[in-house]
């Protein structure tokens, strides 16, 4: 009887580790087996946000539309709309919008330009994020060169007549060199303070970002030193040097993880 109750005893001793195996081998091959959630990828940097296909396509239209803007200038078809636009800018005349509108020009300068281009590029730095801030610098630097050259090209003398509040300056008008530095510049950098907020409030940095980079253009209009045409092929110029800037970025990382990986597979 004692030998019965021993047998039973251990069969089901052997049953419950039995079951206990089975029970986790499920538990395993279910855990293998289901699928990993993915997590959301925020990108740190703009360039890399964009990345190669949208700087490809950003390009593009960019230029197509500046090529445009400037076959107008030339042959002088954009004049009667300058003309147009600018007087009816200028019938508004109110000592508290000049004061707002000459704070929003400063945004455009070469000063105001470089002092965040430089400060983003020295805080990158400071993180180790070397390749960013030299594409920062790049950038920026690029710009204003740009800037200068088409400015040489085409040669437009600026609305002598229309100028008003502030003084006029020595270079030539189209582009619009404030327009072209603020478009190429400013989402990066305003990209780089947000880029581990939410994407609610990356996209509410950007939103005020592109409203500064078109203030700064109407501003170039309202004082009159700059038709609105000049203003557009700024725009234009600037956002195209931007699609360049990522789309080598991009190029220029993918070629320095590809020879890491292939000097780590040695």
């Amino acid at each position: 009887m004692k030998n019965e109750k021993g047998s039973a005893a251990f069969l089901n001793s052997q049953f419950s580790i039995l079951n206990f195996f089975l029970i986790d081998s499920r538990v395993v091959k279910k855990s293998s087996t289901a699928k990993p959630k993915r997590s959301k990828r925020r990108q740190l940097f703009l360039p890399h946000a964009i990345g190669m296909t949208g700087g490809i396509a950003l390009a593009t239209v960019a230029f197509w539309f500046f090529k445009k803007q400037a076959d107008h200038v030339v042959a002088g078809r954009a004049d009667r709309l300058d003309d147009v636009v600018m007087k009816a800018v200028h019938r508004v005349d109110e000592p508290a919008i000049h004061d707002v509108m000459h704070s929003i020009t400063q945004l455009g300068t070469h000063a105001a330009i470089g002092t965040a281009a430089g400060l983003t590029a020295i805080a990158m730095f400071r993180r180790g994020r070397h390749g960013d801030a030299w594409t920062v610098m790049f950038s920026t630097g690029g710009a204003m060169a740009i800037n200068t050259i088409l400015k040489n090209v085409f040669q437009r003398e600026r609305p002598q007549e229309m100028a008003r509040r502030i003084k006029l300056p020595n270079s030539h008008s189209f582009p619009s060199g404030h327009s072209l530095l603020s478009a190429a510049t400013y989402p990066i950098v305003v990209h780089h303070l947000v880029q581990s907020s939410s994407v609610a409030t990356q996209a509410l940095a950007h939103t005020i970002a592109g409203l500064t980079i078109l203030s700064v253009g109407f501003s170039r209009v309202y004082f009159g030193v700059h038709f609105p045409s000049d203003v557009l092929g700024g725009f234009a110029a600037g956002f195209g040097w931007l699609g360049l800037t990522s789309l080598s970025h991009t190029l220029l990382e993918k070629e320095r993880r590809r020879i890491s990986i292939a000097a780590e597979s040695r």
